[in-house]
C-alpha cells in the first residue's frame, strides 16, 4: 500500500460516493454546478443530491436530507447558507460520515459571529473524529475518478502529473486551461483551513505517486512549523514544488484576513530563506505560479545551460539574449554541421546564426516555413545544445510568407504544431514565447500546449522559467 493511501486526506479525493447538499434545479445558481460537473464528467462513484424541495437534479434522484440517503457516504459536499452548516454536519454525524467539504463562507473571515460558529463545527468535528476541508473550498478534484466540486463549468478532465495546493478558489478561472489543455492530477483548496491545513497538504501530496509536481497558494502558515518544513522538504526531495506565498506586505496581510480570516504574521524574509532551504521554487505572482507550474509538468529539464534563441525579429533575438545571461544561461556555440545547415537557410550575407532571425531567413527563401522549422530543428541534435527558445511563428505571419490563402492557414498551423512536438521527442526542452496577441496566435498556443509544448508572453517570462528548471536539475544532481 502506498503510503498516501494511508493519509486521512485520500477518502476526500477517493471518495467512492459523494452527497451535494445544497444540489438545485436552477442553472442559474451557482451550486447548480457543483452536480452538474460531476455529472458531466463521468464521476465513478455514486452521487447523491441533496434539497429538500427536489426529488431529482442533474437526473438523479434527490433527497431531503443526509440522513435520507441510503447506505454509507464517503465525502458530504456542504454549500448552503453558512447559519445552516452547522445543522448538516449535525446531521453528517448521525449518520456517521467521516469526510465533509465546506464551500460555504460566511465563518471566521466574517467576523465574531461567523468565528464563532465556526469553532462550534470545529469541536463537534473533532470530538466525532469527523475531518473537513475548509470552509470556504471549492474542492477536491481528482481527474483520475472525475471527481470536481467547483462552481466553474467544467467540460472535461485531463489527466496529468501537476497538483495544486490553494488558500483560495483562485485556480478557478484558469480551471478550463487546466483540465482541458494542462492537465492535472489533484487540486486542494484549503479555504479558512478550519482543519485540513497546508501541513496535511503536502504531506499528502508529497508521497502521492500520481502528482509529479506540485503548485502552491498560500496566504498564511497554519499548520506546526516544523511539520511543514519537514513536509517541504521531504515534498522537494521526491519533486518540483512551486510557492506562491501572498500576505507578504502589512497590507495583503489584512486583506488575507478579510478573506479567509487567517492574518499572516511571518515574517517575509525568514518564510523566503525557509523556502530556499527546502528546496522550493518561489514564485511572486499568480501568472508566475501557474506559468511555472505548466513548465515543470511539461518539461524535462535542461542538463546544462547551453541555450539555442530562434526569433522572428532581430530586435526580440536581443532581448531574448539578455534574458538567456540574466537567467544563467549562455549561447551555445554550434558545431559545423548545424552552422552549415542554418547558413543554407540564411540570407546572402554573414548573420549571427545564434541567435537565429527567422523572419529574414522566410524573407530570402521561397519555402513552406514548415521546410524551414524543420532545417533548424537539427540544432536539438547538436551536442552542445541544451535547450531550445524559439519566438512563436505567427500562423498569419507565417501564411503570409509561404503566399498561401487564409483558409489554408490552419493546416500550415497544423504543420508547424507537428513539427514543434517532433523537436520535443528529440529529450531537450523546447520552449516559445509569443509575437502577437491575435485571436489566430490563441489557437495556435492552444494546439502547442495540447502538444504540452508551453508558450509564454515574453522571451523574459520564458528563459525565467528555464531558470528556475536549470537550477532545480542542479540542485536534484547535488
Amino acid at each position: 500500500m502506498r503510503k498516501s493511501d494511508q493519509h486521512f486526506l485520500d477518502p476526500f479525493f477517493n471518495a467512492r460516493s459523494v452527497a451535494i447538499v445544497g444540489a438545485t434545479l436552477n442553472p442559474m445558481k451557482l451550486n447548480h454546478q457543483l452536480t452538474e460537473n460531476l455529472v458531466r464528467l463521468g464521476y465513478s462513484g455514486r452521487l447523491y443530491p441533496v434539497n429538500r424541495n427536489s426529488t431529482e437534479i442533474s437526473g438523479l434522484p434527490a433527497f431531503a436530507s443526509v440522513g435520507n440517503v441510503p447506505g454509507e457516504i464517503d465525502l458530504v459536499v456542504i454549500s448552503v447558507p453558512f447559519p445552516a452548516v452547522l445543522g448538516v454536519v449535525r446531521e453528517c454525524v448521525e449518520k456517521g460520515v467521516k469526510r465533509i467539504a465546506i464551500v460555504s463562507g460566511g465563518f471566521s473571515e466574517a467576523g465574531a459571529e461567523g468565528e464563532r460558529l465556526q469553532r462550534e463545527i470545529l469541536n463537534l468535528a473533532q470530538q466525532n473524529g469527523v475531518r473537513i476541508l475548509g470552509p470556504n473550498t471549492l474542492s477536491p478534484i481528482n481527474t483520475e475518478n472525475k471527481l470536481a466540486i467547483s462552481f466553474h463549468p467544467c467540460k472535461e478532465a485531463k489527466r496529468g502529473g501537476l497538483s495544486f495546493i490553494s488558500q483560495s478558489g483562485l485556480y478557478d478561472y484558469k480551471l478550463h486551461w487546466l483540465l482541458g489543455c494542462v492537465g492535472i492530477c489533484k487540486i486542494l483548496d484549503l479555504g479558512n483551513k478550519m482543519d485540513i491545513n497546508e501541513v496535511d497538504a503536502l504531506e499528502y501530496l508529497g508521497e502521492d505517486v500520481d502528482t509529479r509536481v506540485i503548485a502552491m497558494h498560500m496566504e498564511t502558515i497554519r499548520g506546526d512549523g516544523r511539520r511543514f518544513m519537514a513536509a517541504l522538504k521531504n515534498a522537494c526531495s521526491k519533486k518540483p514544488v512551486i510557492i506562491l506565498k501572498s500576505g507578504r506586505t502589512t497590507s495583503g496581510s489584512r486583506a488575507a484576513a478579510s478573506h479567509t480570516g487567517s492574518l499572516a504574521r511571518e515574517n517575509d524574509v525568514v518564510v523566503d530563506n525557509l523556502f530556499r532551504q527546502a528546496g522550493a521554487i518561489r514564485v511572486q505572482n499568480l501568472e508566475e505560479l501557474f506559468g511555472f507550474a505548466k513548465a515543470f509538468e511539461f518539461l524535462t529539464p535542461p542538463s546544462d545551460n547551453r541555450a539555442a534563441i530562434v526569433s522572428i525579429s532581430g530586435g526580440e533575438g536581443v532581448i531574448a539574449t539578455d534574458a538567456c545571461e540574466q537567467y544563467g544561461f549562455r549561447l551555445a556555440q554550434f558545431n559545423e554541421e548545424t552552422r552549415s545547415r542554418l547558413k543554407r537557410i540564411s540570407p546572402p550575407w554573414d548573420m549571427p546564426l545564434n541567435p537565429f532571425d527567422l523572419g529574414v531567413a522566410i524573407q530570402f527563401h521561397d519555402r513552406n516555413p514548415a521546410d524551414l522549422l524543420a532545417a533548424f530543428g537539427s540544432i536539438l541534435d547538436d551536442a552542445g545544445v541544451d535547450c531550445l527558445v524559439v519566438q512563436s511563428p505567427s500562423p498569419m505571419f507565417l501564411g503570409m510568407a509561404a503566399m498561401v490563402l487564409p483558409s489554408a492557414v490552419v493546416s500550415l498551423m497544423d504543420g508547424v504544431v507537428n513539427g514543434f512536438a517532433m523537436f520535443k521527442e528529440k529529450g531537450k526542452p523546447v520552449i516559445l514565447w509569443r509575437s502577437t496577441m491575435d485571436s489566430m496566435e490563441d489557437e495556435f498556443v492552444r494546439k502547442l500546449e495540447l502538444r504540452r509544448i508551453p508558450v509564454f508572453a515574453t522571451s523574459e517570462e520564458a528563459m525565467k522559467v528555464l531558470g528556475a528548471l536549470l537550477t532545480y536539475q542542479k540542485r536534484q544532481s547535488e
